[in-house]
């Protein structure tokens, strides 16, 4: 009797996939649909399935997401994998022959909780698929290098003085008002603040030195310089008999992005509003600018390559009328 593959179940993208000719076909996520879709390529001529598993978009993602796993930082991998993976559950049948612009644009319309940012960030990840499938030789010419991305939604929120003052009003226990403190001192990325060892602290220079591997883009070291206030709540959690990340709740475990939206949510109505730690940075990039430092510093001081995130994100100066007045009154005086 002829031997014929089975559907297998992968936990890690939960999605169901069919190894043929030593490709793995995706199915999707739903088992009964699946199921369908392997009885239909069953019933394919060899040579025909193996020709649809080699050329769809779907066998295109599967070994571009492998290829991340294994070459990438978690955090990328999974950025990745959740909006190509959207785009497949999309077009689940679609060729690499048949893709086209419109398909990415038809994609990123469809859905209607994402922000011009997110749709952008969207389209750089299938973008990014196919260059890479370009590159390795899998397609011979990107068919979606031309599909139009977003302009990023400016980051217009951030935290002022006085709401990190009303925040920190209404906080009790000294672990998180810590983690408040040093955001809001140092404008260091919320994942920065989480990971935070003593093997990064340089007391001696006033600063926390983050090695390139595990620096956003793994492209330099991180380097984040602290005020006398960062230091001085730096030397305390130093001269602590810890094990890991710095910064722990008061249940002695690491913050989290969960954990920290937890206690936000708790102080909404005290608040007045819902925030999230990233806001503390967005005010930092604010605060620094209001004091009219030098824009290169600042991104330097923030993590930057250039100034380019500055100008093209972060756009809280433009409604500040009176720090524009004062910018011109000073030029013409």
């Amino acid at each position: 009797m002829p031997h014929y593959p089975k559907p297998f179940f992968r936990e890690n993208r939960c999605l169901w996939y069919v190894q043929v000719d030593g490709k793995q076909i995706n199915l999707g996520a739903d088992r009964e649909t699946a199921f369908r879709q392997y009885h239909q390529l069953m019933q394919q001529p060899a040579q025909t399935a193996t020709s649809t598993a080699a050329v769809s978009v779907a066998s295109i993602v599967d070994a571009f997401l492998d290829w991340s796993q294994k070459h990438q930082a978690e955090r990328t991998y999974s950025r990745y994998g959740e909006y190509c993976q959207s785009f497949v559950n999309l077009f689940p049948d679609l060729l690499v022959s048949d893709i086209k612009p419109f398909h990415i644009q038809e994609w990123v319309d469809s859905q209607s909780g994402w922000g011009n940012t997110t749709k952008r960030n969207a389209i750089v990840a299938m973008k990014r698929a196919f260059n890479w499938a370009d590159k390795q030789g899998h397609i011979s010419v990107n068919p979606i290098r031309h599909a139009e991305k977003p302009t990023p939604d400016k980051r217009e929120d951030f935290i002022t003085a006085a709401d990190h003052k009303k925040v920190l009003a209404q906080v009790r226990d000294q672990e998180f008002r810590d983690l408040l403190v040093l955001a809001w001192e140092t404008g260091a990325r919320p994942r920065e603040l989480f990971r935070l060892e003593a093997r990064h602290v340089d007391l001696e220079n006033g600063r926390w030195v983050f090695p390139k591997s595990e620096s956003k883009g793994k492209r330099q070291s991180r380097t984040i310089y602290l005020s006398e206030v960062a230091l001085e709540i730096t030397q305390r959690l130093m001269a602590k008999p810890i094990q890991g990340p710095l910064l722990r709740n008061a249940n002695g475990q690491p913050w989290g992005t969960e954990s920290v939206n937890c206690r936000f949510c708790r102080l909404k109505k005290w608040i007045g509003k819902k925030v999230c730690l990233y806001l503390w940075r967005h005010g930092y990039a604010h605060r620094m600018l209001s004091q009219q430092v030098d824009s290169l510093v600042v991104a330097t001081l923030m993590g930057h390559v250039d100034t380019t995130m500055l100008s093209t994100v972060y756009g809280h100066l433009m409604k500040n009328q009176k720090l524009l007045r004062e910018a011109v009154r000073k030029s013409v005086s």
